[in-house]
């Protein structure tokens, strides 16, 4: 299928397929031709995502597309998937990615050489485009409700840059172009980070969020990225009632936003508002900044979290009435199916305290139907936990083999100087020996 019939369908969702096997190339390969302007947008979507975008489409519909070889057809698809995702649209072009993932994995544990048109390694770069399709297959995965499968993409594209770039918290990047490896390193981090959230595992979420901020401490994506995962990792000790440690990031974050019209302000001051309800019990102080955010909203999934906020503060205050103004429209909206069962929740709590048993029941009759079970909720989260703690068995691993083959390393060249040492004062011995 030529490659511009997949934007003909870019809010289409494919559903998983297995991929077919793909033949690995040779190590070594012409970097020539289309590769080249691949290279050229690819470096473009780690600054302007928006028109990378539209010099891909241009790409896909020119002679030098119907040209592509194997490796490039599948560096296009990734290129695709992670423009997709960056301009805000579903993946479209599920199969093919996959089939990249495979491709990529079949070809990054060979001993490549030569380098391309960027002066960087073919092994380098393979490996990097192989972390790259796994990332974006989580990102699939994760938007189809696949969780753990979805972590274990992410862990995978983080255990291939870790193998492939070691010392990769301290090298130098110029060679893949500044910037694109702790910048891709802190993206993963960070999507972790909203997952473990996202299962109320707090502990994952705030390592990964603070691995997260380290990356971006070397490559800063920009001021907004950094204030939303202090945000997040504030979020993450609310949940824990470590209340000062929330405050502290928040406040961390309200320091690096350039601006305050913008949803990760409006975000923070909202959170700022829940822990000053939490830690004083005054509602109305904390919702009439919660209001004053609700007033500034850009759109609705925007809209219905700062509606669950408030909604949440009534309830929690006694004040049903004011509540069940906000939290009604929020179980009407069904976008959010979280926030959907939040809400039938409180409801399901107001209108039993109101003495109104139908519409209780209503609500507990949804919330049977539509919650999880405890036991999947349970194996849900074990899986994933085991899953990171076998990630971080796997990295302190490798850290302990290149400490003992950084010593044997230095042992050796101890030896050396020794040695060398020994053969010069044997010499110059032997020097003066003669000259007497």
């Amino acid at each position: 299928m030529h490659i511009l019939n997949y934007f003909a369908v870019l809010t289409i969702m494919v559903a998983c397929s297995q991929p077919t096997k793909v033949e690995a190339p040779e190590p070594c390969r012409s970097v020539e031709g289309p590769t080249q302007e691949l290279a050229a947008i690819d470096t473009l979507m780690w600054r302007q995502p928006d028109s990378a975008f539209a010099m891909l489409q241009e790409f896909a519909g020119s002679e030098a597309a119907d040209s592509l070889d194997v490796f490039e057809g599948h560096y296009c698809q990734v290129l695709i998937a992670e423009l997709l995702y960056k301009n805000y649209y579903k993946q479209s072009n599920r199969k093919d990615l996959l089939k990249a993932v495979h491709y990529f994995d079949s070809i990054v544990g060979m001993d490549g050489y030569g380098t391309d048109t960027r002066g960087v390694s073919v092994q380098e770069r393979d490996a990097f485009l192989a972390a790259r399709a796994h990332y974006m297959n989580g990102v699939g995965l994760y938007e189809r409700d696949s969780v753990v499968a979805a972590c274990g993409e992410y862990l995978k594209a983080l255990e291939i840059v870790e193998t492939h770039f070691p010392g990769i918290e301290t090298q130098d990047f110029a060679s893949l172009q500044v910037g694109h490896l702790p910048r891709f390193m802190g993206l993963t981090y960070g999507r972790l980070a909203e997952l473990f959230s996202g299962q109320f595992m707090q502990e994952p979420a705030i390592v990964c969020c603070k691995k997260a901020l380290a990356y971006d401490r070397i490559e800063i994506s920009s001021p907004l990225n950094q204030s939303s995962l202090l945000i997040l990792l504030g979020k993450q000790y609310a949940k824990l009632n470590q209340n000062d440690s929330a405050s502290y990031y928040c406040n961390e974050a309200l320091q690096r936003l350039p601006d305050t019209n913008n949803a990760v302000y409006r975000d923070l001051v909202s959170q700022l508002a829940l822990l000053n309800y939490d830690s004083s019990k005054d509602a109305e102080a904390s919702i009439v900044q919660l209001k004053r955010m609700l007033a500034q909203t850009s759109d609705e999934n925007e809209k219905m979290a700062r509606i669950s906020t408030i909604g949440s503060i009534y309830c929690d205050d006694g004040q049903y009435d004011s509540a069940l103004v906000y939290l009604v429209p929020m179980f009407e909206n069904k976008d959010n199916a979280v926030r959907q069962r939040v809400a039938a929740s409180y409801l399901h709590e107001i209108y039993q305290s109101k003495g109104d048993t139908v519409k209780a029941a209503q609500f507990a009759v949804y919330l049977a139907e539509n919650t999880v079970s405890q036991g999947k909720s349970n194996a849900q989260i074990s899986q994933l936990n085991e899953l990171f703690q076998r990630h971080l068995q796997w990295e302190q691993e490798k850290a302990e083999a290149e400490r003992r083959q950084t010593e044997q390393l230095a042992a050796r060249r101890r030896l050396v100087r020794g040695v060398v040492t020994a053969m010069v004062v044997l010499l110059v011995d032997g020097q003066a020996e003669k000259g007497t």
